[in-house]
């Protein structure tokens, strides 16, 4: 359903009631102003009736002449009850007097000749009471006299009815300029009050379409008005300040849900190495494959030392967990050399089929400070991945190499290699290669090599990729030297 504009709703009311005050005040006037011209009409017939009018000049001469022993004795005719002739006086404006008898017969015409029909004759005839009426546009003073005559005088009606004509027009004109008037004046006056509603609705209605950035200017007109725009846009500021808060809530929480994701996906990556070396050694040690002199005690070293990984893992969980950050590294000499044949032969371990290759004959002995178990970690998730995303009959090396005061560990395949446009986002949390370099849809969660960037980091080194002359991949992993104590004499 449609509605009428605010414009409209004001302006239609007033029309309405200056239209029907107006006509009912016109009714008013009208009534009383024919009231008083008919009591008018009434005083002149009165007078007439008592005064004799001879006939104009032009009358017919055949008329029978009035007969005054037949009229009631008023007395002596005074001199002003006696009218001359006006021969130049129109008509209409004499009175029309004369006798009837009962039956409707003429008996004396004292002035004009009568208009009257033989039906209203019979009337005036029969008529036993004074009275006065109206008839064919005459005004009719009827009035029975003793010797049972009626005697009429009538005034013809054209000057009241010219009179209330003239007043009837008077009354639409003037009633029309002031509806027309008025009607202009309420059309400004509604214009003024709803123009600034108007203002303030298409911006209400551009926030509801979504647009909550529109301003609300300030509205003109009334007190009202100012006050209703002020409060809506103090609302629609409040309500932009709830929908942001509810967003930057709903960002919080997406973030605080994606960091559990991260810290339990690199919990899990963090300790499925050592479990996988622990069952490593475990089906070892079950196949009776330690039976070689040191193997047994060399798997119970390195399940030692992954039960001691698992155990300071775990530990700094739980003071993540209470305090909100992790136990802190403690830093120490590493022997490279140790640190990258663990890793070695746990992967050894974990992936009896491949074939991993060691020349760490350049590191060794070379001076350097970190996390042992850091770096065991670094190493580890560099060489597992190449056995996870290369074919299994691929070698790995494990080369280590001194450039600019920097150990470099390399970890050299001949598989697929990574696709140029791949080798920075390899780095990033959560990212999947290529599906053709992943043997298996289980490998991981991609963090092993952000979890190594970020430890290379922590020991102000780096992690760089290049491509393996002949095909493959080559991870280097940079760790600068320590600084060896001055000697003072």
């Amino acid at each position: 359903m449609r509605r009428l504009s605010l414009r409209w709703m004001l302006l239609l009311p007033v029309l309405a009631t200056i239209v029907v005050g107006f006509l009912a005040f016109a009714l008013a006037v009208d009534v009383s102003e024919s009231a008083r011209r008919l009591a008018e009409v009434d005083a002149e017939l009165a007078r007439a009736e008592v005064t004799t009018v001879p006939p104009p000049a032009d009358a017919d001469p055949d008329a029978p002449a009035p007969r005054p022993d037949s009229l009631p004795d008023s007395g002596p005719t005074t001199e002003s009850e006696q009218v001359p002739p006006t021969p130049n006086i129109d008509d209409q404006s004499l009175p029309v007097q004369f006798t009837v008898a009962p039956d409707g017969t003429v008996l004396d015409n004292l002035g004009i000749t009568s208009p009257f029909a033989a039906a209203d004759l019979a009337y005036f005839g029969a008529t036993t009471t004074s009275t006065t009426a109206t008839v064919d546009n005459y005004r009719v003073l009827i009035s029975p006299t003793p010797d049972g005559v009626v005697r009429v005088t009538a005034l013809s009606l054209d000057s009241y009815n010219a009179a209330l004509a003239s007043l009837r027009g008077t009354l639409v004109v003037g009633g029309v300029t002031i509806a027309v008037l008025e009607a202009a004046m309420a059309w400004f006056l509604a214009r003024q009050i709803a123009r600034p509603l108007a203002g303030v609705a298409r911006s209400v209605t551009q926030i509801a379409d979504g647009g909550l950035d529109t301003p609300i200017a300030p509205a003109g007109g009334s007190r009202e008005i100012a006050e209703l725009s002020t409060d809506i846009d103090r609302m629609v500021n409040r309500l932009r300040d709830a929908l942001a808060e509810r967003e930057q809530s709903a960002a919080d929480a997406t973030r605080a849900r994606n960091d559990m994701r991260r810290l339990l996906a690199d919990v899990a990556h963090e300790i499925r190495t050592p479990l996988t070396a622990l069952k490593g050694y475990s089906d070892l040690y079950a196949q009776d494959m330690l039976s070689t002199p040191g193997a047994l005690d060399r798997a119970m070293s390195r399940v030692g030392d992954e039960s001691i990984r698992l155990n300071v893992l775990v530990n700094s969980m739980l003071q993540l967990v209470r305090e909100g950050k992790p136990l802190e590294a403690v830093e120490e000499d590493v022997d490279l050399v140790t640190v990258a044949e663990n890793v070695v032969d746990d992967l050894r371990v974990a992936f009896p089929s491949r074939t991993i290759t060691t020349d760490l004959g350049a590191v060794v002995n070379v001076p350097l400070t970190g996390n042992p178990a850091q770096l065991h970690q670094a190493l580890l998730n560099l060489v597992a991945n190449a056995c996870r995303h290369t074919p299994t009959d691929t070698v790995v090396a494990v080369v280590a190499n001194l450039i600019d005061n920097e150990a470099v560990i390399s970890i050299v395949d001949h598989g697929p290699g990574i696709a140029e446009d791949e080798r920075d986002k390899i780095f990033q949390p959560f990212y999947r290669s290529d599906p053709s370099r992943v043997r298996s849809s289980h490998d991981g969660a991609g963090l092993g090599l952000a979890v190594t960037l970020e430890i290379a980091l922590q020991h102000h080194g780096s992690v760089q990729l290049r491509p393996t002359s002949g095909g493959g991949a080559t991870f280097e992993l940079h760790l600068p030297l320590a600084e060896e104590p001055t000697i003072q004499d």
